[in-house]
């Protein structure tokens, strides 16, 4: 009886373990968090929210966390903003002594996978901080061949951070339907879905610097048209129809006038 009991508390036990380590891979590695998009105008991209402009304000927001080093993970706001012709990205967490020298190089990056390789990660968007006490930071667009990170020959897309207090935002913005990417880039399109793998670091060392992580899926979509434009485009068609074809009536009608005279002299003559 005693054996019965032994086994039963440790096949539990057993399934404990395995169901918490299956949950903490999904957060880590595992499937990742699917999301749409916002449509709006583009922001600018300074590392500060103007509400003033309604930065932002159309764009979907998520809360996420980013793992797996910390026990815990580092719970961060995720806003995803389409516009026209760009897929912008804001970042905004909170840290306990931001301020610290320990965060003096951090960093987010941004890893884009391609379409149809969703969790090879070869281009990357990085932010990265020289003096996050001064905001002095730049920006950095790297090609990654085989986990080596090489530097775009050209620089594709933009971003920024600001510091306040303990809270940090990050801002990303990206090309959608670039024609003119070359390799170094993963092209973004429309009806397409990218994964997009977001990292953060406290040195500037890449990848051996990124300490925790977590990927998304964003499905891109065409932006929806104003109901305005498509009704002035319609407008335009219509009137585009009607003086083409007053035109048409116009030109046949001399046609036949002078088709008429010609036969009128025909007969007289």
């Amino acid at each position: 009886m005693k054996k019965n009991i032994t086994r039963i508390i440790t096949l539990i036990f057993i399934t404990q373990v395995l169901l918490s380590s299956a949950c903490l891979i999904r957060n880590s590695y595992g499937t990742p968090i699917e999301t749409e998009v916002g449509f709006g105008t583009a922001p600018i991209i300074d590392g500060v929210i103007d509400v003033t402009k309604n930065e932002w304000n159309s764009a979907e927001k998520l809360s996420i966390s980013l793992f797996p080093n910390q026990s815990e993970g580092l719970p961060i706001d995720l806003w995803v903003l389409q516009a026209d012709l760009s897929l912008n990205i804001l970042i905004r967490f909170d840290l306990n002594n931001h301020n610290s020298s320990e965060y003096d190089n951090e960093f987010i990056g941004i890893l884009i996978a391609d379409w149809d390789d969703a969790l090879n990660f070869t281009d990357a968007k990085i932010v990265q901080f020289s003096n996050i006490s001064e905001n002095t930071l730049e920006y950095l667009d790297y090609y990654i061949n085989d986990t080596i990170y090489y530097e775009d020959t050209i620089s594709d897309g933009e971003g920024a951070a600001n510091l306040e207090s303990n809270e940090i935002i990050y801002e990303f913005s990206m090309p959608v339907k670039n024609i003119e990417g070359g390799i170094e880039d993963v092209e973004l399109d429309y009806n397409l879905n990218f994964n997009f793998k977001i990292v953060f670091g406290k040195t500037a060392d890449y990848p051996d610097g990124i300490i925790i992580s977590n990927i998304v899926s964003i499905d891109l979509d065409y932006p929806p048209r104003d109901t305005d434009d498509i009704g002035e485009l319609l407008m335009s068609i219509s009137t585009f129809i009607i003086f083409a074809t007053i035109g048409a009536l116009y030109v046949f009608y001399i046609y036949r006038i002078t088709q008429l005279k010609k036969e009128i002299e025909r007969i007289r003559s």
